[in-house]
């Protein structure tokens, strides 16, 4: 399993909003501006059959309408969306908004499929959805994947330090988690939760994200053993 990180800011730094590619063919999470990042490391968003959203705030799916008519534009057209069940609703409302006069073609030429299960497979990854708390933002999800080898990852996207979180900690050898703040609050995960998280589960690799320039800096300051602090474009090979 090789996961790219696509993405590791905050809205507010000079980073790409937080996302994350899987094997070239899974992201996690369609931010803004996610199609010219891809672009950017040399890969077509076309070639992505697979989008796990998190949920549904603009730096987690804006660039999804973009993603759809670039995928409608060629032969391949495998576009499969795993979502909260509300997510296929908003996501036909800002394709509209985006291409009001060929949204409707640009969906059915790429073959768009949601799935909202709460476990399901994806090539040869078992993939389990997470409840999470990103305060008022409900709901929200993060995502546990796990190969033939039984080597698990998790994805939080956007949370509070909360027991599903801790949950994934204990189960996955590499966490990629919010670490937006300093102080984690009802929204976002903190510097604080992650020395927790970090000392408390000492198996897991925590891959720190959705990173503003302030605790960016602290933490690769703070030399935690089993934090990696990313910059954008980081390749994680990730064996048994």
């Amino acid at each position: 399993m090789k996961v790219r990180v696509i993405g590791s800011g905050s809205m507010w730094c000079a980073n790409n909003s937080a996302c994350y590619l899987i094997d070239e063919d899974i992201m996690v999470d369609f931010p803004n501006g996610a199609c010219k990042y891809l672009y950017k490391f040399g890969i077509q968003p076309k070639d992505i059959n697979y989008v796990l959203l998190t949920h549904f705030h603009g730096d987690h799916y804006f660039d999804i309408p973009f993603y759809i008519l670039n995928k409608s534009r060629y032969s391949s057209k495998n576009t499969n969306i795993f979502c909260s069940k509300e997510g296929k609703k908003k996501i036909y409302s800002i394709t509209k908004l985006a291409f009001p006069n060929s949204y409707r073609n640009a969906i059915t030429e790429c073959n768009l499929q949601f799935n909202f299960d709460e476990a399901f497979k994806i090539n040869d990854y078992e993939v389990k959805r997470i409840l999470l708390d990103h305060g008022r933002m409900k709901p929200v999800y993060g995502y546990i994947i796990t190969n033939m080898d039984n080597v698990s990852i998790g994805f939080t996207g956007d949370t509070s330090l909360c027991d599903n979180v801790e949950i994934m900690a204990s189960s996955c050898k590499y966490l990629f988690c919010d670490c937006m703040l300093v102080s984690g609050d009802r929204q976002h995960q903190g510097i604080d939760n992650i020395k927790y998280l970090s000392k408390k589960y000492p198996d897991c690799q925590f891959v720190v994200s959705h990173l503003q320039e302030e605790t960016r800096k602290i933490l690769l300051k703070s030399k935690i053993v089993n934090v990696i602090v990313p910059v954008d474009g980081d390749l994680i090979s990730i064996s048994s």
